[in-house]
Order: C-alpha cells, then sequence, then structure tokens
C-alpha cells in the first residue's frame, strides 16, 4: 500500500470544493432573496430597454452552474486521489508481467477512468524507465496534469470578463440613448425641459443598470473561480505528493527485489 502524510484528514479536505461553492451559492441565493424581498429585480428587468441586464444575469445564472459541476468534478478527483492511497500497489506488477500491447491498452483505459491521479501515476512510472528522458518527461506530466485539473474551469474567468465587458456595454448605450435625447430636443420651455429630463432619466437607468448587474455578476464568478483555483492548487499539490511516495516506494521494492 501507499503510505502518504495526512491520509486521516484526506477524505473530509476532498469536499472541501463542494462545501466552499456551496456556502457562496447560498450566499448568493440568499442576496437574490433580499433583493426580490424589496422589489429590486423589478427595475433591472423592466427599466433596462436593452435587455441587457436580462442577458448578463441568465448568463451568470448559466456559468454558475456550470462552475458548480466543475467543483464537483473536483471533488470527486480529489476522492479518487485519496482511495489512491489506499489501493492496492499493483500497477507496476501487471507491467511487469504483462507485456502485450492488448493489456496494456485495457490497463491505460481503466486507469482513465480512475481518475487523474491515478493517469498521472501511470505515466510517472512509465517515464521512469527512460532514464535520458525522464526529467523532461516528468515535466511535461506535470503540465498536462495542470491543464486537467485547471481546464475544466479556466472559461469562468473568460466569461467574468465577458459579463463584465456586456455591462460597460451598455453603460456606452445608456449614455447614447441619453445624449440623443439632447439632440432630438426641438420645443423650448418648461415642458421641454421635463421631456428631456425625462428622456435623459431613460438612458440613464440604462446606463448604471447595466453597470450594476454586469460589475456584481462579473464579482461573484471571479470569486467561485478564485476558489476552483485554490482549491486546484490543492489537488495538483497532493496528486504530486502522492506520485512521489508511490514512485518512491515503487523504486525501494524493486531496490529490494534485486
Amino acid at each position: 500500500m501507499i503510505i502518504a502524510p495526512h491520509n486521516k484528514c484526506g477524505r473530509i479536505d476532498s469536499y472541501r470544493p463542494l462545501y466552499g461553492w456551496l456556502v457562496l451559492f447560498g450566499l448568493m441565493l440568499f442576496g437574490g432573496f433580499l433583493l426580490w424581498w424589496h422589489e429590486l429585480w423589478q427595475p433591472v428587468l423592466t427599466q433596462d430597454k436593452t435587455y441587457l441586464s436580462g442577458v448578463i444575469i441568465i448568463l451568470f445564472i448559466l456559468v454558475t452552474l456550470y462552475l458548480g459541476r466543475c467543483t464537483w468534478q473536483l471533488t470527486q478527483q480529489s476522492l479518487l486521489a485519496e482511495d489512491l492511497i489506499n489501493a492496492p500497489h499493483t500497477n507496476e506488477n501487471t507491467q511487469q508481467h504483462n507485456s502485450g500491447t492488448s493489456t496494456q491498452k485495457t490497463e491505460h483505459s481503466s486507469l482513465n477512468t480512475q481518475g487523474w491521479a491515478s493517469e498521472y501515476l501511470h505515466l510517472l512510472q512509465q517515464s521512469q524507465q527512460q532514464t535520458d528522458k525522464g526529467q523532461n518527461l516528468t515535466e511535461s506530466l506535470q503540465a498536462r496534469l495542470v491543464e486537467q485539473v485547471y481546464g475544466p474551469h479556466s472559461s469562468g474567468w473568460f466569461l467574468s470578463d465577458l459579463l463584465l465587458r456586456l455591462g460597460l456595454m451598455g453603460t456606452v448605450i445608456g449614455f447614447v440613448l441619453m445624449l440623443g435625447s439632447v439632440v432630438n430636443l426641438q420645443d423650448e420651455g418648461i415642458n421641454a425641459l421635463k421631456q428631456l429630463m425625462t428622456s435623459m432619466s431613460s438612458g440613464m437607468q440604462v446606463a448604471l443598470l447595466t453597470t450594476l448587474t454586469g460589475l456584481g455578476s462579473a464579482m461573484l464568478i471571479s470569486l467561485q473561480c478564485q476558489w476552483l483555483d485554490r482549491c486546484a492548487d490543492q489537488l495538483v499539490s497532493r496528486i504530486i505528493e502522492i506520485s512521489t511516495f508511490n514512485v518512491s516506494s515503487t523504486n525501494g521494492h524493486h531496490t529490494e527485489s534485486h
């Protein structure tokens, strides 16, 4: 068996990504409830003539659900990595006693279903057999592992920036509507001034509502992505730690056998 430090609390820590995201999601639901309670959703959805605020809110909900799926995936991979510590150490024995190509393909496919940690460990053990390129292969495998762990939720940063830019675009559109009312002003007097103020306030509402919606959505998405990045850092470190102890124990086993 593989012996690694912090094994007892490893499975508990594996649920940290999910628990943290659920806390954030619960706070967002509570904030949405407060907005509904104080009747603040209606101005956002009805007074925005461009409907950009509604589009931003829908995109925010979809991105949040997607990041929740990424969080669950990180949690599953963390559990699989911790299960790998207590799993029987049979990977290198299989490679020694089975040299057929079909057997290796079957083993590789089964490791892929077990998780990123098992796949990384399997490829790392193969790279140790090539002593001349072992260091380069190890660095490449670590880069591959980082891409696997960070890849699913890395698009969240792009979507956060997209929501922010949509809000800024609504700001520009609101100012265009506001200035357009000044250009189209033809009458004079108090009534014309009242009409001008009404038209300008409509454009200002569009600018402020879209800016507020875009900034708020982008901040909440960035907060979730930051949490996922932190959890991904811990997962990558844990997988590398597990693989280090596994390779060390494998080398020690081979030395004793020789």
